[in-house]
């Protein structure tokens, strides 16, 4: 599949013959066949199978009145009619993954399958080691309600990777704060709500200089997550099982990301919120040279015993650290600029909050202007991601990332759909905010709709949501 599509592209479907049976239709689907038969599904219901979603096949109950399925096949009395239900089982499970695909849930679809057959977990396995990019690619950045990442083939998932290698290679720990708080994370996303972070909150948020505490959540799979990410897709959209066992790629993703802010930060002191018997695994990461207090001592991190302890800490740790240069929309403007780093990559983000610039708005809200207040950008919490002006889109052309070049014999006058892309930034997936240009100059900003090879490879499509257009991208374009 890697070789068909990287060298045939996205345009032409492959049929895989043969091989579907109800329970692997999800996996397959997956996996990128576009044509599937039902022959392998008659072919062992007429040998004797009869399926099951959950456990793959089995034998039918004893009588009709004990079948769970309601199927022609299953609802006379008698033996049932293997074949019919073979057929209305995978049926069934075509609407159900057609339905999880428009949910963009059919990934949970497949891990959901995976205990009907051993193949399908082995199949998976190798899909996500070997079609990591392809995977990637298809991948929105965009996410929208709770997703679940319940078993161990959860913490694989691209979205998963990709926060964990944007976080190791984009983001930087924003100057101004000087004191490392790692605590728990919470069920509540963003963890902010949750009663947990509210209280710890409540230990320090009335110092003086309490901005300055970089408040950074410890969590599986992802890793860690700083309070300025934590409205950033998939922060905001998980829920794990949570059983205070780390296993060792649990573990070594921690300390990983932990090193990572110790190495961008400019931290001088550390208050670890945690606690110690169930995150020792940590101690070795924070060094000495930060003085790490760990306030927990009786097991519980909202116990009057801990919050006291984080509050003693966070009094010494403040008044041992300078206070940075600047005032608060200082931090405020900081903490931006990493979310936009985390997005676009860190020289996007520097051309976009090139001084000078001004901030306005509410936490849930924040608009980025330029010193005579044209939008530059805008940043909401439930989206978690910036949207581009043109004026903001201006700064980010030297960068030379995330375009999308329009035809030359294309006027712009609504959305661009694929037969107008000439090309498009491979980098580019869907749900990005992406410049649309033309001989090097900006003439609209928009949203992804599809990931930037699929603007090439096909034929048909939205390709982006067009937002803003500049003056150049109204008129139809001089052709000599």
């Amino acid at each position: 599949m890697h070789e068909l599509r990287r060298k045939l592209g996205a345009r032409p479907l492959v049929w895989a013959p043969r091989v579907t049976t109800p329970h692997r239709l999800a996996l397959l689907t997956y996996l990128g066949f576009d044509v599937l038969d039902a022959t392998e599904t008659v072919w062992q219901a007429t040998e004797g199978t009869y399926f099951d979603l959950e456990l793959g096949r089995s034998e039918p109950a004893a009588t009709a009145a004990d079948r769970a399925c309601d199927c022609v096949g299953c609802r006379a009395d008698g033996a049932p009619d293997r074949v019919v239900h073979g057929l209305a089982l995978l049926e069934r499970e075509r609407r159900a993954v057609r339905t999880a695909i428009g949910a963009g849930l059919l990934r949970e679809r497949c891990e959901g399958r995976l205990a009907a057959e051993p193949l399908l977990a082995e199949l998976l396995r190798y899909i996500d080691g070997h079609l990591t990019d392809l995977l990637d690619e298809r991948t929105p950045v965009v996410a929208h309600g709770i997703r679940t990442y319940v078993l161990r083939e959860s913490h694989r998932r691209p979205e998963i990777r990709r926060y964990q290698e944007r976080f190791l290679t984009r983001y930087r720990a924003p100057p101004s704060k000087r004191v490392l708080l790692l605590v728990p994370c919470s069920k509540t996303k963003p963890y902010r709500n949750s009663r947990s972070h509210r209280r710890f909150r409540s230990a320090f948020e009335d110092l003086t200089g309490a901005a300055r505490i970089h408040v950074v959540s410890v969590t599986s799979p992802l890793g860690v997550v700083p309070r300025e990410l934590e409205d950033v897709p998939p922060a905001r959209h998980y829920d794990i099982p949570v059983t205070g066992d780390w296993d060792e790629v649990e573990r070594r993703t921690v300390r990983e990301s932990v090193e990572r802010l110790l190495v961008t930060g400019a931290y001088e002191r550390a208050i670890v919120h945690l606690d110690p018997s169930e995150y020792s695994f940590l101690r070795p990461a924070v060094p000495e040279s930060l003085r790490p207090v760990w306030t927990i001592s009786d097991g519980r991190s909202t116990s009057s015993t801990s919050l006291s302890a984080l509050h003693e800490a966070a009094v010494d740790a403040l008044g041992d650290t300078r206070a940075p240069d600047g005032g608060p929309l200082t931090i405020v403007r900081e903490e931006l600029e990493a979310i936009a780093a985390f997005q676009f990559g860190p020289a996007a983000a520097a051309g976009l909050f090139a001084p000078p610039v001004r901030l306005h708005g509410r936490p849930w809200f924040q608009r980025v202007t330029d010193p005579g207040g044209t939008d530059l950008a805008t940043w909401r919490d439930e989206r978690g991601l910036f949207q581009l002006t043109v004026a903001g889109g201006e700064r980010l052309l030297s960068a030379r990332t995330l375009q999308v070049v329009v035809r030359a014999e294309v006027p712009l006058n609504g959305d661009l759909f694929v037969p107008g892309v000439e090309s498009a930034d491979p980098a580019i997936r869907a749900g990005d905010a992406v410049l649309l240009t033309r001989n090097q100059r900006l003439l609209a900003v928009g949203e992804a709709e599809l990931p930037g090879p699929l603007m090439t490879e096909l034929e048909h499509g939205l390709a982006v949501q067009v937002r803003h257009r500049s003056r150049s991208g109204l008129a139809p374009p001089t052709l000599t």
